[in-house]
């Protein structure tokens, strides 16, 4: 990272934070005409930086939380039809997912949202390879700020159905 500093003639000295706790600090400002510090670039640099790769004039809105999970396996990778937690593959702010019933689970977030006013998106993968009208999940609520309540399931153009998928994935945005 490299930061240019102008001081002001009226400044007597300068104080630049690098991730809340480190200070540079430079004494007799008004005498320095242009300085350069240069050095790693840390703390949230790499989110920032992601963010700021976006492209046109609309801004860019990050998840808050994600999960790919198996709605068919617990925690230890084996099929269980139990009421139990799920296994997470891979996860952002999601700390558990648990079954509540056929194709009901929770998903609990490991820091709480800021309100209950987020979105909530996702999708499932098919059935045992059968084809399928269409694949859903439903936020059935409630919402919290804590978890977030979503169903799996299929609807055929006659019924509606839920089952426990092998393929969850879910994302918030707020």
């Amino acid at each position: 990272m490299s930061l240019g500093l102008r001081a002001d003639p009226t400044n007597t000295s300068a104080v630049i934070s690098v991730a809340g706790t480190d200070q540079v600090v430079i004494t007799n400002a008004s005498n320095v005409v242009a300085t350069t510090f240069t050095g790693a670039l840390a703390g949230n640099a790499s989110t920032a930086t992601a963010l700021s790769t976006a492209t046109g004039a609309a801004p860019s809105y990050g998840a808050r939380a994600w999960v790919n999970f198996d709605g068919t396996r617990d925690t230890s990778g084996a099929v269980s039809t139990a009421n139990t937690n799920r296994l997470i593959r891979q996860s952002g702010n999601v700390g558990s997912v648990l079954r509540n019933a056929l194709g009901n689970y929770t998903i609990n977030f490991a820091t709480p949202m800021i309100d209950i006013n987020y979105t909530a998106i996702g999708t499932v993968g098919e059935l045992d390879n059968v084809a399928e009208f269409s694949s859903t999940v439903n936020v059935n609520g409630p919402y919290t700020t804590s978890s977030l309540r979503i169903a799996t399931g299929f609807n055929t153009p006659t019924a509606g159905q839920l089952d426990d998928r092998n393929v969850v994935n879910v994302v918030i945005f707020r």
